[in-house]
């Protein structure tokens, strides 16, 4: 049987916006692979009919497209304007073949396209400088391009928050909702541009349009407020602003309009949303829910556009985490009912007439399209069959450890040629969030490394999601439930597996698990070396300079947001950094506003400077989420030097095969 190998992702196709023609007998959906000569991802349409696939386009640039009716698909291609954050192009493209067409070129950034009888209802990215931008004439516009080009070899930061993973320098920017008629083109902006769009829902009657966001100038609060635009008088209004409510997504089920939201009362900003409803300008609780409404399930297996909540023919779909799995939920009345329970991740959905079809990673194999129907689970594509074939993919083995009130849950993947009697070296892995959650779903570099003879082991310390608010409550604590939990795991992995070397132990994550690898490095010396991943080591410095900064202070519930430094820096791994002695590797990109490399220099700074062997891996034009959709080299390169660094002191070779 052969191995999991470092570059085998490169042969991952990776699946995502899986959705219906409104007749749902057509679905489509994304497939990515990788593009090894340009270092970097294609993207193509593909459609399912009958359990039959077939691929669509050819540009390699199409993940982000919409159903126009149909027969018809609408995409946002980058083919053109890559460059230029004022413009994008719409093509439509027929499903029953010839090429796409260029249906319109617009003067805004589109992020998402509502298709109405007469117009677009369009999600786009919009300067406030220039809010009016899409009015000017062409001259007027190229004037203003010209100046913004002038002026590039410098930023100016006069807005809070200022940037963000992934999307760069957001100051002065806003997702504004527009109205495009399909004939002229005019648009037509639907509120103040200052409001930061973050959902909406249009009425079934479609004679309005309810939206979620929050409006501000300088500074961003975490609090959000509801508008209602109406087309008949062409205003929009405010109809719900509350000063302590983080909503996080507007939809109408029974004629109603309702939220996710969290008033943040019993666990603090981390709260899973409930679902409540609007009454006279009130909100009025509709529905309790202990779970995030969201896939936080992890893997390094995913790419493109994956969607959490769905709204086909007045019912509500949502995708929420139960213990280890992500599972799919239906709001029925006052309950959220589960309607697909599988161990393993659905990752995408999209709800057919008498079926639902699911993208999904179950029975440790990558990501594949199902058919649920009738109670009933059936693999219908066969993408990444061949990729897998005839090699070692290790089983997890489950491990709990019983702490009452709660149990964690947790799983040990065996090595390649496992033989009890031999000792074999091990790999502790910690995931990010902390509300997120490790399954039972292939994990690329999990199964890498068991394939080079680790036993790899991770659980869901307290802090992770699927298990309720009270499990996931972490205010004040970080570093310490937490902590303990992840080392009694640990001793009870030992206990269970006498064949792993407690020797040879090394330990690494990312993110939060990040944070904790600093942590425990300063805590303990019973790993041979560690594998820090964009971490954190300073809350004070984190706070100060992250994208979501200040919401973290708000988030613990500090007496004083502004005045919280002792309280930060008894939660971060710098203060015990002088106390630790395993060999450190630090691994961050120059792009990553959620974890600044600043992090992993201050650790780095003080382990090096006591003389304790050290190294940071720093990748440019990279972000926080290099280990998963990073540029394939780049990620590549990445599990090399974490894994050489591992064998470097768990192994007797001294390179990685």
């Amino acid at each position: 049987m052969k191995k999991i190998t470092q570059d085998l992702f490169y042969e991952y196709q990776f699946l995502a916006n899986l959705n219906y023609n409104p007749a749902k007998t057509v679905a489509a959906f994304v497939k990515s692979v990788v593009d090894k000569d340009n270092n970097s991802y294609q993207q193509f349409i593909w459609l399912s009919e009958n359990g039959k696939f077939r691929q669509l386009t050819t540009g390699g640039k199409e993940g982000n497209y919409f159903w126009e009716d149909d027969e018809n698909i609408l995409f946002i291609a980058d083919r053109e304007h890559k460059e230029d954050q004022f413009a994008s192009c719409i093509y439509r493209i027929n499903i029953h073949g010839g090429e796409a067409f260029k249906v319109a070129e617009l003067p805004l950034r589109i992020n998402t396209i509502k298709v109405l009888p007469e117009q677009y209802l369009i999600q786009a990215q919009n300067d406030i400088r220039y809010p009016d931008y899409h009015l000017l004439s062409t001259k007027e516009q190229d004037q203003i391009k010209d100046e913004l080009k002038a002026n590039q070899d410098y930023q100016i930061i006069d807005e809070y928050p200022y940037y963000f993973n992934g999307a760069g320098y957001i100051n002065y920017q806003r997702n504004n909702l527009f109205l495009v008629d399909r004939k002229t083109l005019e648009i037509k902006l639907l509120h103040q541009a200052t409001l930061d769009v973050e959902s909406f829902a249009l009425t079934d009657d479609h004679r309005q349009i309810v939206l979620s966001g929050i409006d501000y100038q300088s500074f961003k609060g975490k609090w959000s407020q509801l508008y209602l635009y109406n087309f008949k008088t062409n205003k929009t209004r405010k109809i719900f602003a509350a000063e302590d409510m983080q909503i996080g997504r507007v939809f109408l089920y029974q004629d109603q309009i309702m939220v996710t939201g969290s008033f943040a009362k019993r666990y603090g900003a981390m709260e899973s949303y409930q679902i409540y409803r609007l009454v006279n300008n009130e909100m009025e609780l509709w529905t309790e829910n202990e779970g995030a409404l969201y896939n936080s399930v992890s893997t390094d297996c995913h790419y493109g556009k994956l969607k959490s909540y769905d709204h086909v023919d007045k019912r509500p779909f949502f995708i929420s985490v139960n213990g280890s799995k992500s599972e799919l939920w239906e709001l029925k009345d006052h309950s959220l009912e589960v309607i697909i329970d599988k161990e393993g991740s659905c990752d995408d959905f999209a709800i057919g007439q008498d079926h639902i079809l699911v993208i999904g990673m179950y029975d440790q194999r990558l990501q594949e399209i199902y058919e649920f129907k009738d109670g009933n689970f059936r693999c219908l594509s066969d993408f990444n069959k061949d990729v897998l074939k005839d090699r070692y993919v290790a089983k997890p083995n489950k491990v709990t450890v019983d702490k009452q009130p709660f149990t964690i849950d947790g799983w040990v993947l065996k090595p390649y040629d496992y033989d009890p009697n031999k000792k074999y070296p091990a790999i502790l892995d910690i995931h990010g969030g902390p509300k997120a959650a490790y399954g039972e779903v292939f994990f690329h570099e999990m199964q890498y490394w068991a394939s080079e003879g680790y036993f790899v082991f991770y659980c869901n310390p307290r802090g992770s999601d699927g298990k309720g608010n009270a499990f996931a409550d972490l205010r004040r604590k970080f570093g310490t439930i937490d902590y303990e939990d992840i080392m009694d795991f640990t001793d009870k992995v030992l206990s269970e597996y006498p064949a792993i070397d407690q020797a040879k132990l090394a330990v690494t994550g990312g993110s939060y698990g990040g944070y904790m690898t600093n942590w425990i490095i300063g805590h303990t010396d019973r790993f041979a070396c560690a594998a820090s991943q964009r971490s954190i080591a300073n809350w004070i410095t984190e706070v100060a300079a992250s994208d979501y900064g200040i919401d973290f202070v708000i988030e613990q519930e500090f007496a004083d947001p502004y005045d919280c430094a002792g309280e930060l820096w008894e939660m971060s791994p710098l203060k015990y950094a002088h106390l630790a002695t395993t060999p450190t590797l630090f691994i961050h990109s120059y792009e990553d506003y959620r974890c600044l490399i600043q992090e992993a220099m201050q650790m780095y700074t003080v382990l090096k400077c006591r003389g304790i062997d050290s190294k940071i891996v720093a990748f440019k034009e990279e972000n926080h989420e290099l280990s998963r959709s990073g540029k394939p080299k780049h990620r590549s390169k990445r599990l090399y030097e974490i894994t050489n660094w591992i064998f470097k002191y768990t192994k007797d070779r001294k390179e990685v095969d």
